[in-house]
Order: structure tokens, then sequence, then C-alpha cells
């Protein structure tokens, strides 16, 4: 049944009105999780003594794939857990060029270091041959940001593929109206079919301009945006100046869960108002609710809180603290490294081969370490399209991070 946009936007209102009551500020003591934040192996002592190096492919600093480089130091929570039960989890991490060849060198740079496994906090197009790279090594490798690629075991995308993204992205359109126009960025098309498009053409002005005449000839009442964090930015504070009182529901990509859509909003003096994406409800508001979901974001928001006053513990690159990327640590490189270390001690062995054999018949829940949804590497995907859902920007913050790491967005599921 299509929900009407005004019935709509009063149902999220009424959500962010609520999370803003309950939200508690930012501290150790806000939130107390059900089970420790500690993640502790159940078995293999030998990995215990031995400890377990896997491998972070993160984007370059600029450019496709750059909007995750803040996301990757999830993987340093996931290490600052289970070394709180006693294993080392060493990271090693290599940024690629953004392109083909660099992406793979980089990828042989980490097979070659004879890493455990591979997180690649990455996405794009540039990552084909560095996927393929690692299959033909028989590398376990987790993508939990990208749906551009295909992959083939021992590569899985633990976030959603390019399926579940047209199917939510369709969805999503099909919910807020009727007669969507979409703008795409070459490279960055999903399998969502429009029959409306406009090509990005380099210029948020411009492109908006077009879409805003669309709208004013009564031929589009929705627009849909595939593009970077950064052209999604541009374009919404773009959409949102020449449409003046004629605000519309604005539907994006997974890309606007970065911090660099965040940054890039407030950078535009752009308003969270009818902004919608797709993805999982990983938020930090998760740990407000009272159930098995809240209890794993508690854990992980409060070793989150930890690492941050921990002087030893750093970002994902070693540059810098950990604090300093705190606000930007996400859940899903997180659980990419709890995974393979979850799967290496099904094998007992640190060998990448055995890794990828007991990977193939893993199953992990919240009671195993995860802080987002289970996985379960025994289906054709291993995260359930089910727990792709729509998501509303909120302004509201959750206030679980320390002080001054909070980003000025969550993304909250409408009430139903």
């Amino acid at each position: 049944m299509r929900h009407s946009w005004g019935r709509m936007t009063a149902t999220i209102l009424a959500g962010m009105l609520l999370c803003g009551c309950t939200a508690k500020p930012a501290s150790t003591a806000s939130v107390t999780p059900v089970f420790p934040a500690a993640v502790t192996l159940t078995s293999s002592a030998g990995l215990q003594a031995t400890g377990i190096t896997i491998g972070v492919l993160t984007g370059p600093f600029d450019g496709e794939g750059s909007d995750y480089r803040e996301m990757a130091s999830g993987a340093c929570v996931a290490a600052f857990r289970f070394g709180l039960g006693g294993l080392t989890v060493t990271l090693t991490t290599v940024a690629d060029d953004g392109t083909l060849a660099g992406t793979a060198s980089s990828m042989q740079t980490l097979i070659d270091a004879g890493v455990a496994g591979v997180v690649v906090a990455d996405a794009g197009p540039h990552l084909q041959d560095a996927i393929s790279e690692a299959v033909a090594a028989n590398i376990p490798t987790l993508l939990p940001y990208d749906y551009s690629v295909p992959a083939t075991a021992p590569a899985y995308h633990t976030g959603p593929d390019a399926s579940m993204v047209g199917g939510a992205l369709k969805a999503a359109a099909a919910a807020a109206g009727m007669a969507p126009i979409a703008v795409v960025q070459p490279g960055y098309e999903t399998v969502a079919a429009w029959t409306q498009t406009t090509q990005w053409d380099g210029d948020a002005g411009s492109t908006a301009q077009a879409v805003v005449q669309a709208v004013s000839d009564g031929q589009a009442d929705e627009v849909v945006i595939e593009a970077p964090a950064i052209t999604q930015a541009a374009l919404v504070s773009q959409l949102q100046v020449q449409l003046g009182n004629q605000q519309l529901p604005i539907i994006l990509t997974p890309q606007a869960l970065t911090p660099t859509f965040n940054d890039g909003l407030t950078q535009t003096g752009a308003a969270p108002v009818a902004l919608m994406t797709i993805g999982q409800n990983t938020s930090d508001a998760v740990a407000l609710q009272p159930d098995t979901n809240g209890d794993a974001m508690s854990a992980y928001l409060q070793s989150v809180r930890m690492a941050a006053d921990s002087p030893t513990t750093t970002n994902v690159f070693g540059d810098n603290s950990f604090a300093s990327a705190s606000g930007g640590a996400d859940t899903a490189s997180h659980d990419a490294v709890v995974t393979l270390v979850r799967a290496a001690e099904k094998a007992g062995s640190t060998n990448p081969s055995a890794i990828a054999s007991a990977l193939a018949a893993l199953s992990l829940t919240q009671s195993d370490g995860l802080a987002g949804n289970p996985l379960n590497f025994n289906s054709k995907t291993p995260l359930d399209p089910n727990a792709v859902v729509t998501l509303f920007a909120s302004s509201q913050n959750a206030g679980l991070r320390p002080a001054g790491s909070d980003t000025a967005l969550t993304w909250v599921p409408m009430s139903t």
C-alpha cells in the first residue's frame, strides 16, 4: 500500500521527537549492555596464543572509494574488543589509489604480507581486479560497503549487494511518490531501471535545474540520486534552493550513510529535510532499543568510548588516535573483522584457505559479537535482504559516542 508523503513525514517527525526525548548524553555509564564489551573466543587455544593478522584495504584520500576511509576504523573497535577478551588482532592497512591496477597492486601487497583475510573498506568498480586477485589466491575477503562489483567465494558482500540496493530503491520510490526522476552518475548505476533519468553533467546547479524543470512540467514528484556522497550532498543543496517551497522526497543510494555525505551537507548548508536512503538499521539510535539489537549496539558503542580513551589505540591507518576517528567508526567494518576471526576460530587456523573453507559454512549473530544484523554464509547472500530498509535523515542524535565525535545526521527507519 502506497503511503502519501505527508503521512510518511508526520510519522518520521514523530519518531524523531521520540528519539530526541529518550536520547541520553554520552558517558560510559549511559548504556549498560547485557553482555560485556569484550568479545572472547570459545575455543581454539592455538589462535589465542598466536593472534591473527587481518588486512584492511581502504580507498584513496580523495576520489572514488574515499568516502569509507573514516568508517574503516570500526575494524579497530573489533580488534580492541577481542583484545579485551585476550586475543591479539593485528590490522595491516593498505590504501589503494582508486584505479583498477593500483587497487589490485594494493591487494597483492596484503596477500604478500600473509594476512589471514581482507576487509575491503572501499567501494566502486575499481575494486574488480583486486577482488578477482583475492579469489584466485583463495583469500577470504569481505566487502561491507561495495555493491558495484560481482563477488564469488571466498569473497562476499556482507552489506547489501546490487540487487538488494536496486530493489530497496524501487520500494522507497514506490512508497514516496509516483513519478521518480533519477540522477545517475556513470559508474554508480544500480540494477534498478528508471523511466525518467538525467545524467549528472558535472555541475550541481545545472543538473538540479534539469530536475526542477521536470518537476515544474508535472513529470516528476520525487528525485532519486545514484552518485558518490559528495555529488549527492551538492545536488541536495541545489535542489533545496531551486525547489524553494516545493520540496520533494529525495531518495539517495547508500553513499549517503557516509561521513562524507554528512560533512558535505553541513558545508553546503543543506537541511536534512525529506531525505531518504536505503540500508541497514545500524545507527547509534539502535542502542536505545530494549532488545538484542539494542544490547549489541550498546556493547559496540561502549567499546568505541573505551577505545577512544585508550592512549595506545589508533585509527585504522595508525597515524592518529582512535579518538580522532571515533565519530565515523562503523559497525560494518567491525562486523567484517569479527566474521573473519570467528571463521579462523572455527577453522582452528590462521591459514587463509582454512579460513575460507570455514567461512563458507559460517552463520553469525549478535551473540557472536556482531554489532549489526546476522550474517549467514550458507545463504545466497550473507545478509538477509529483509535487513535492507528505507531510512530517513534526522538531525536528532543519540549522543552515545565520545564527546565531540558525533555526526550531525542519524538515519532511522520509518515507524510502523
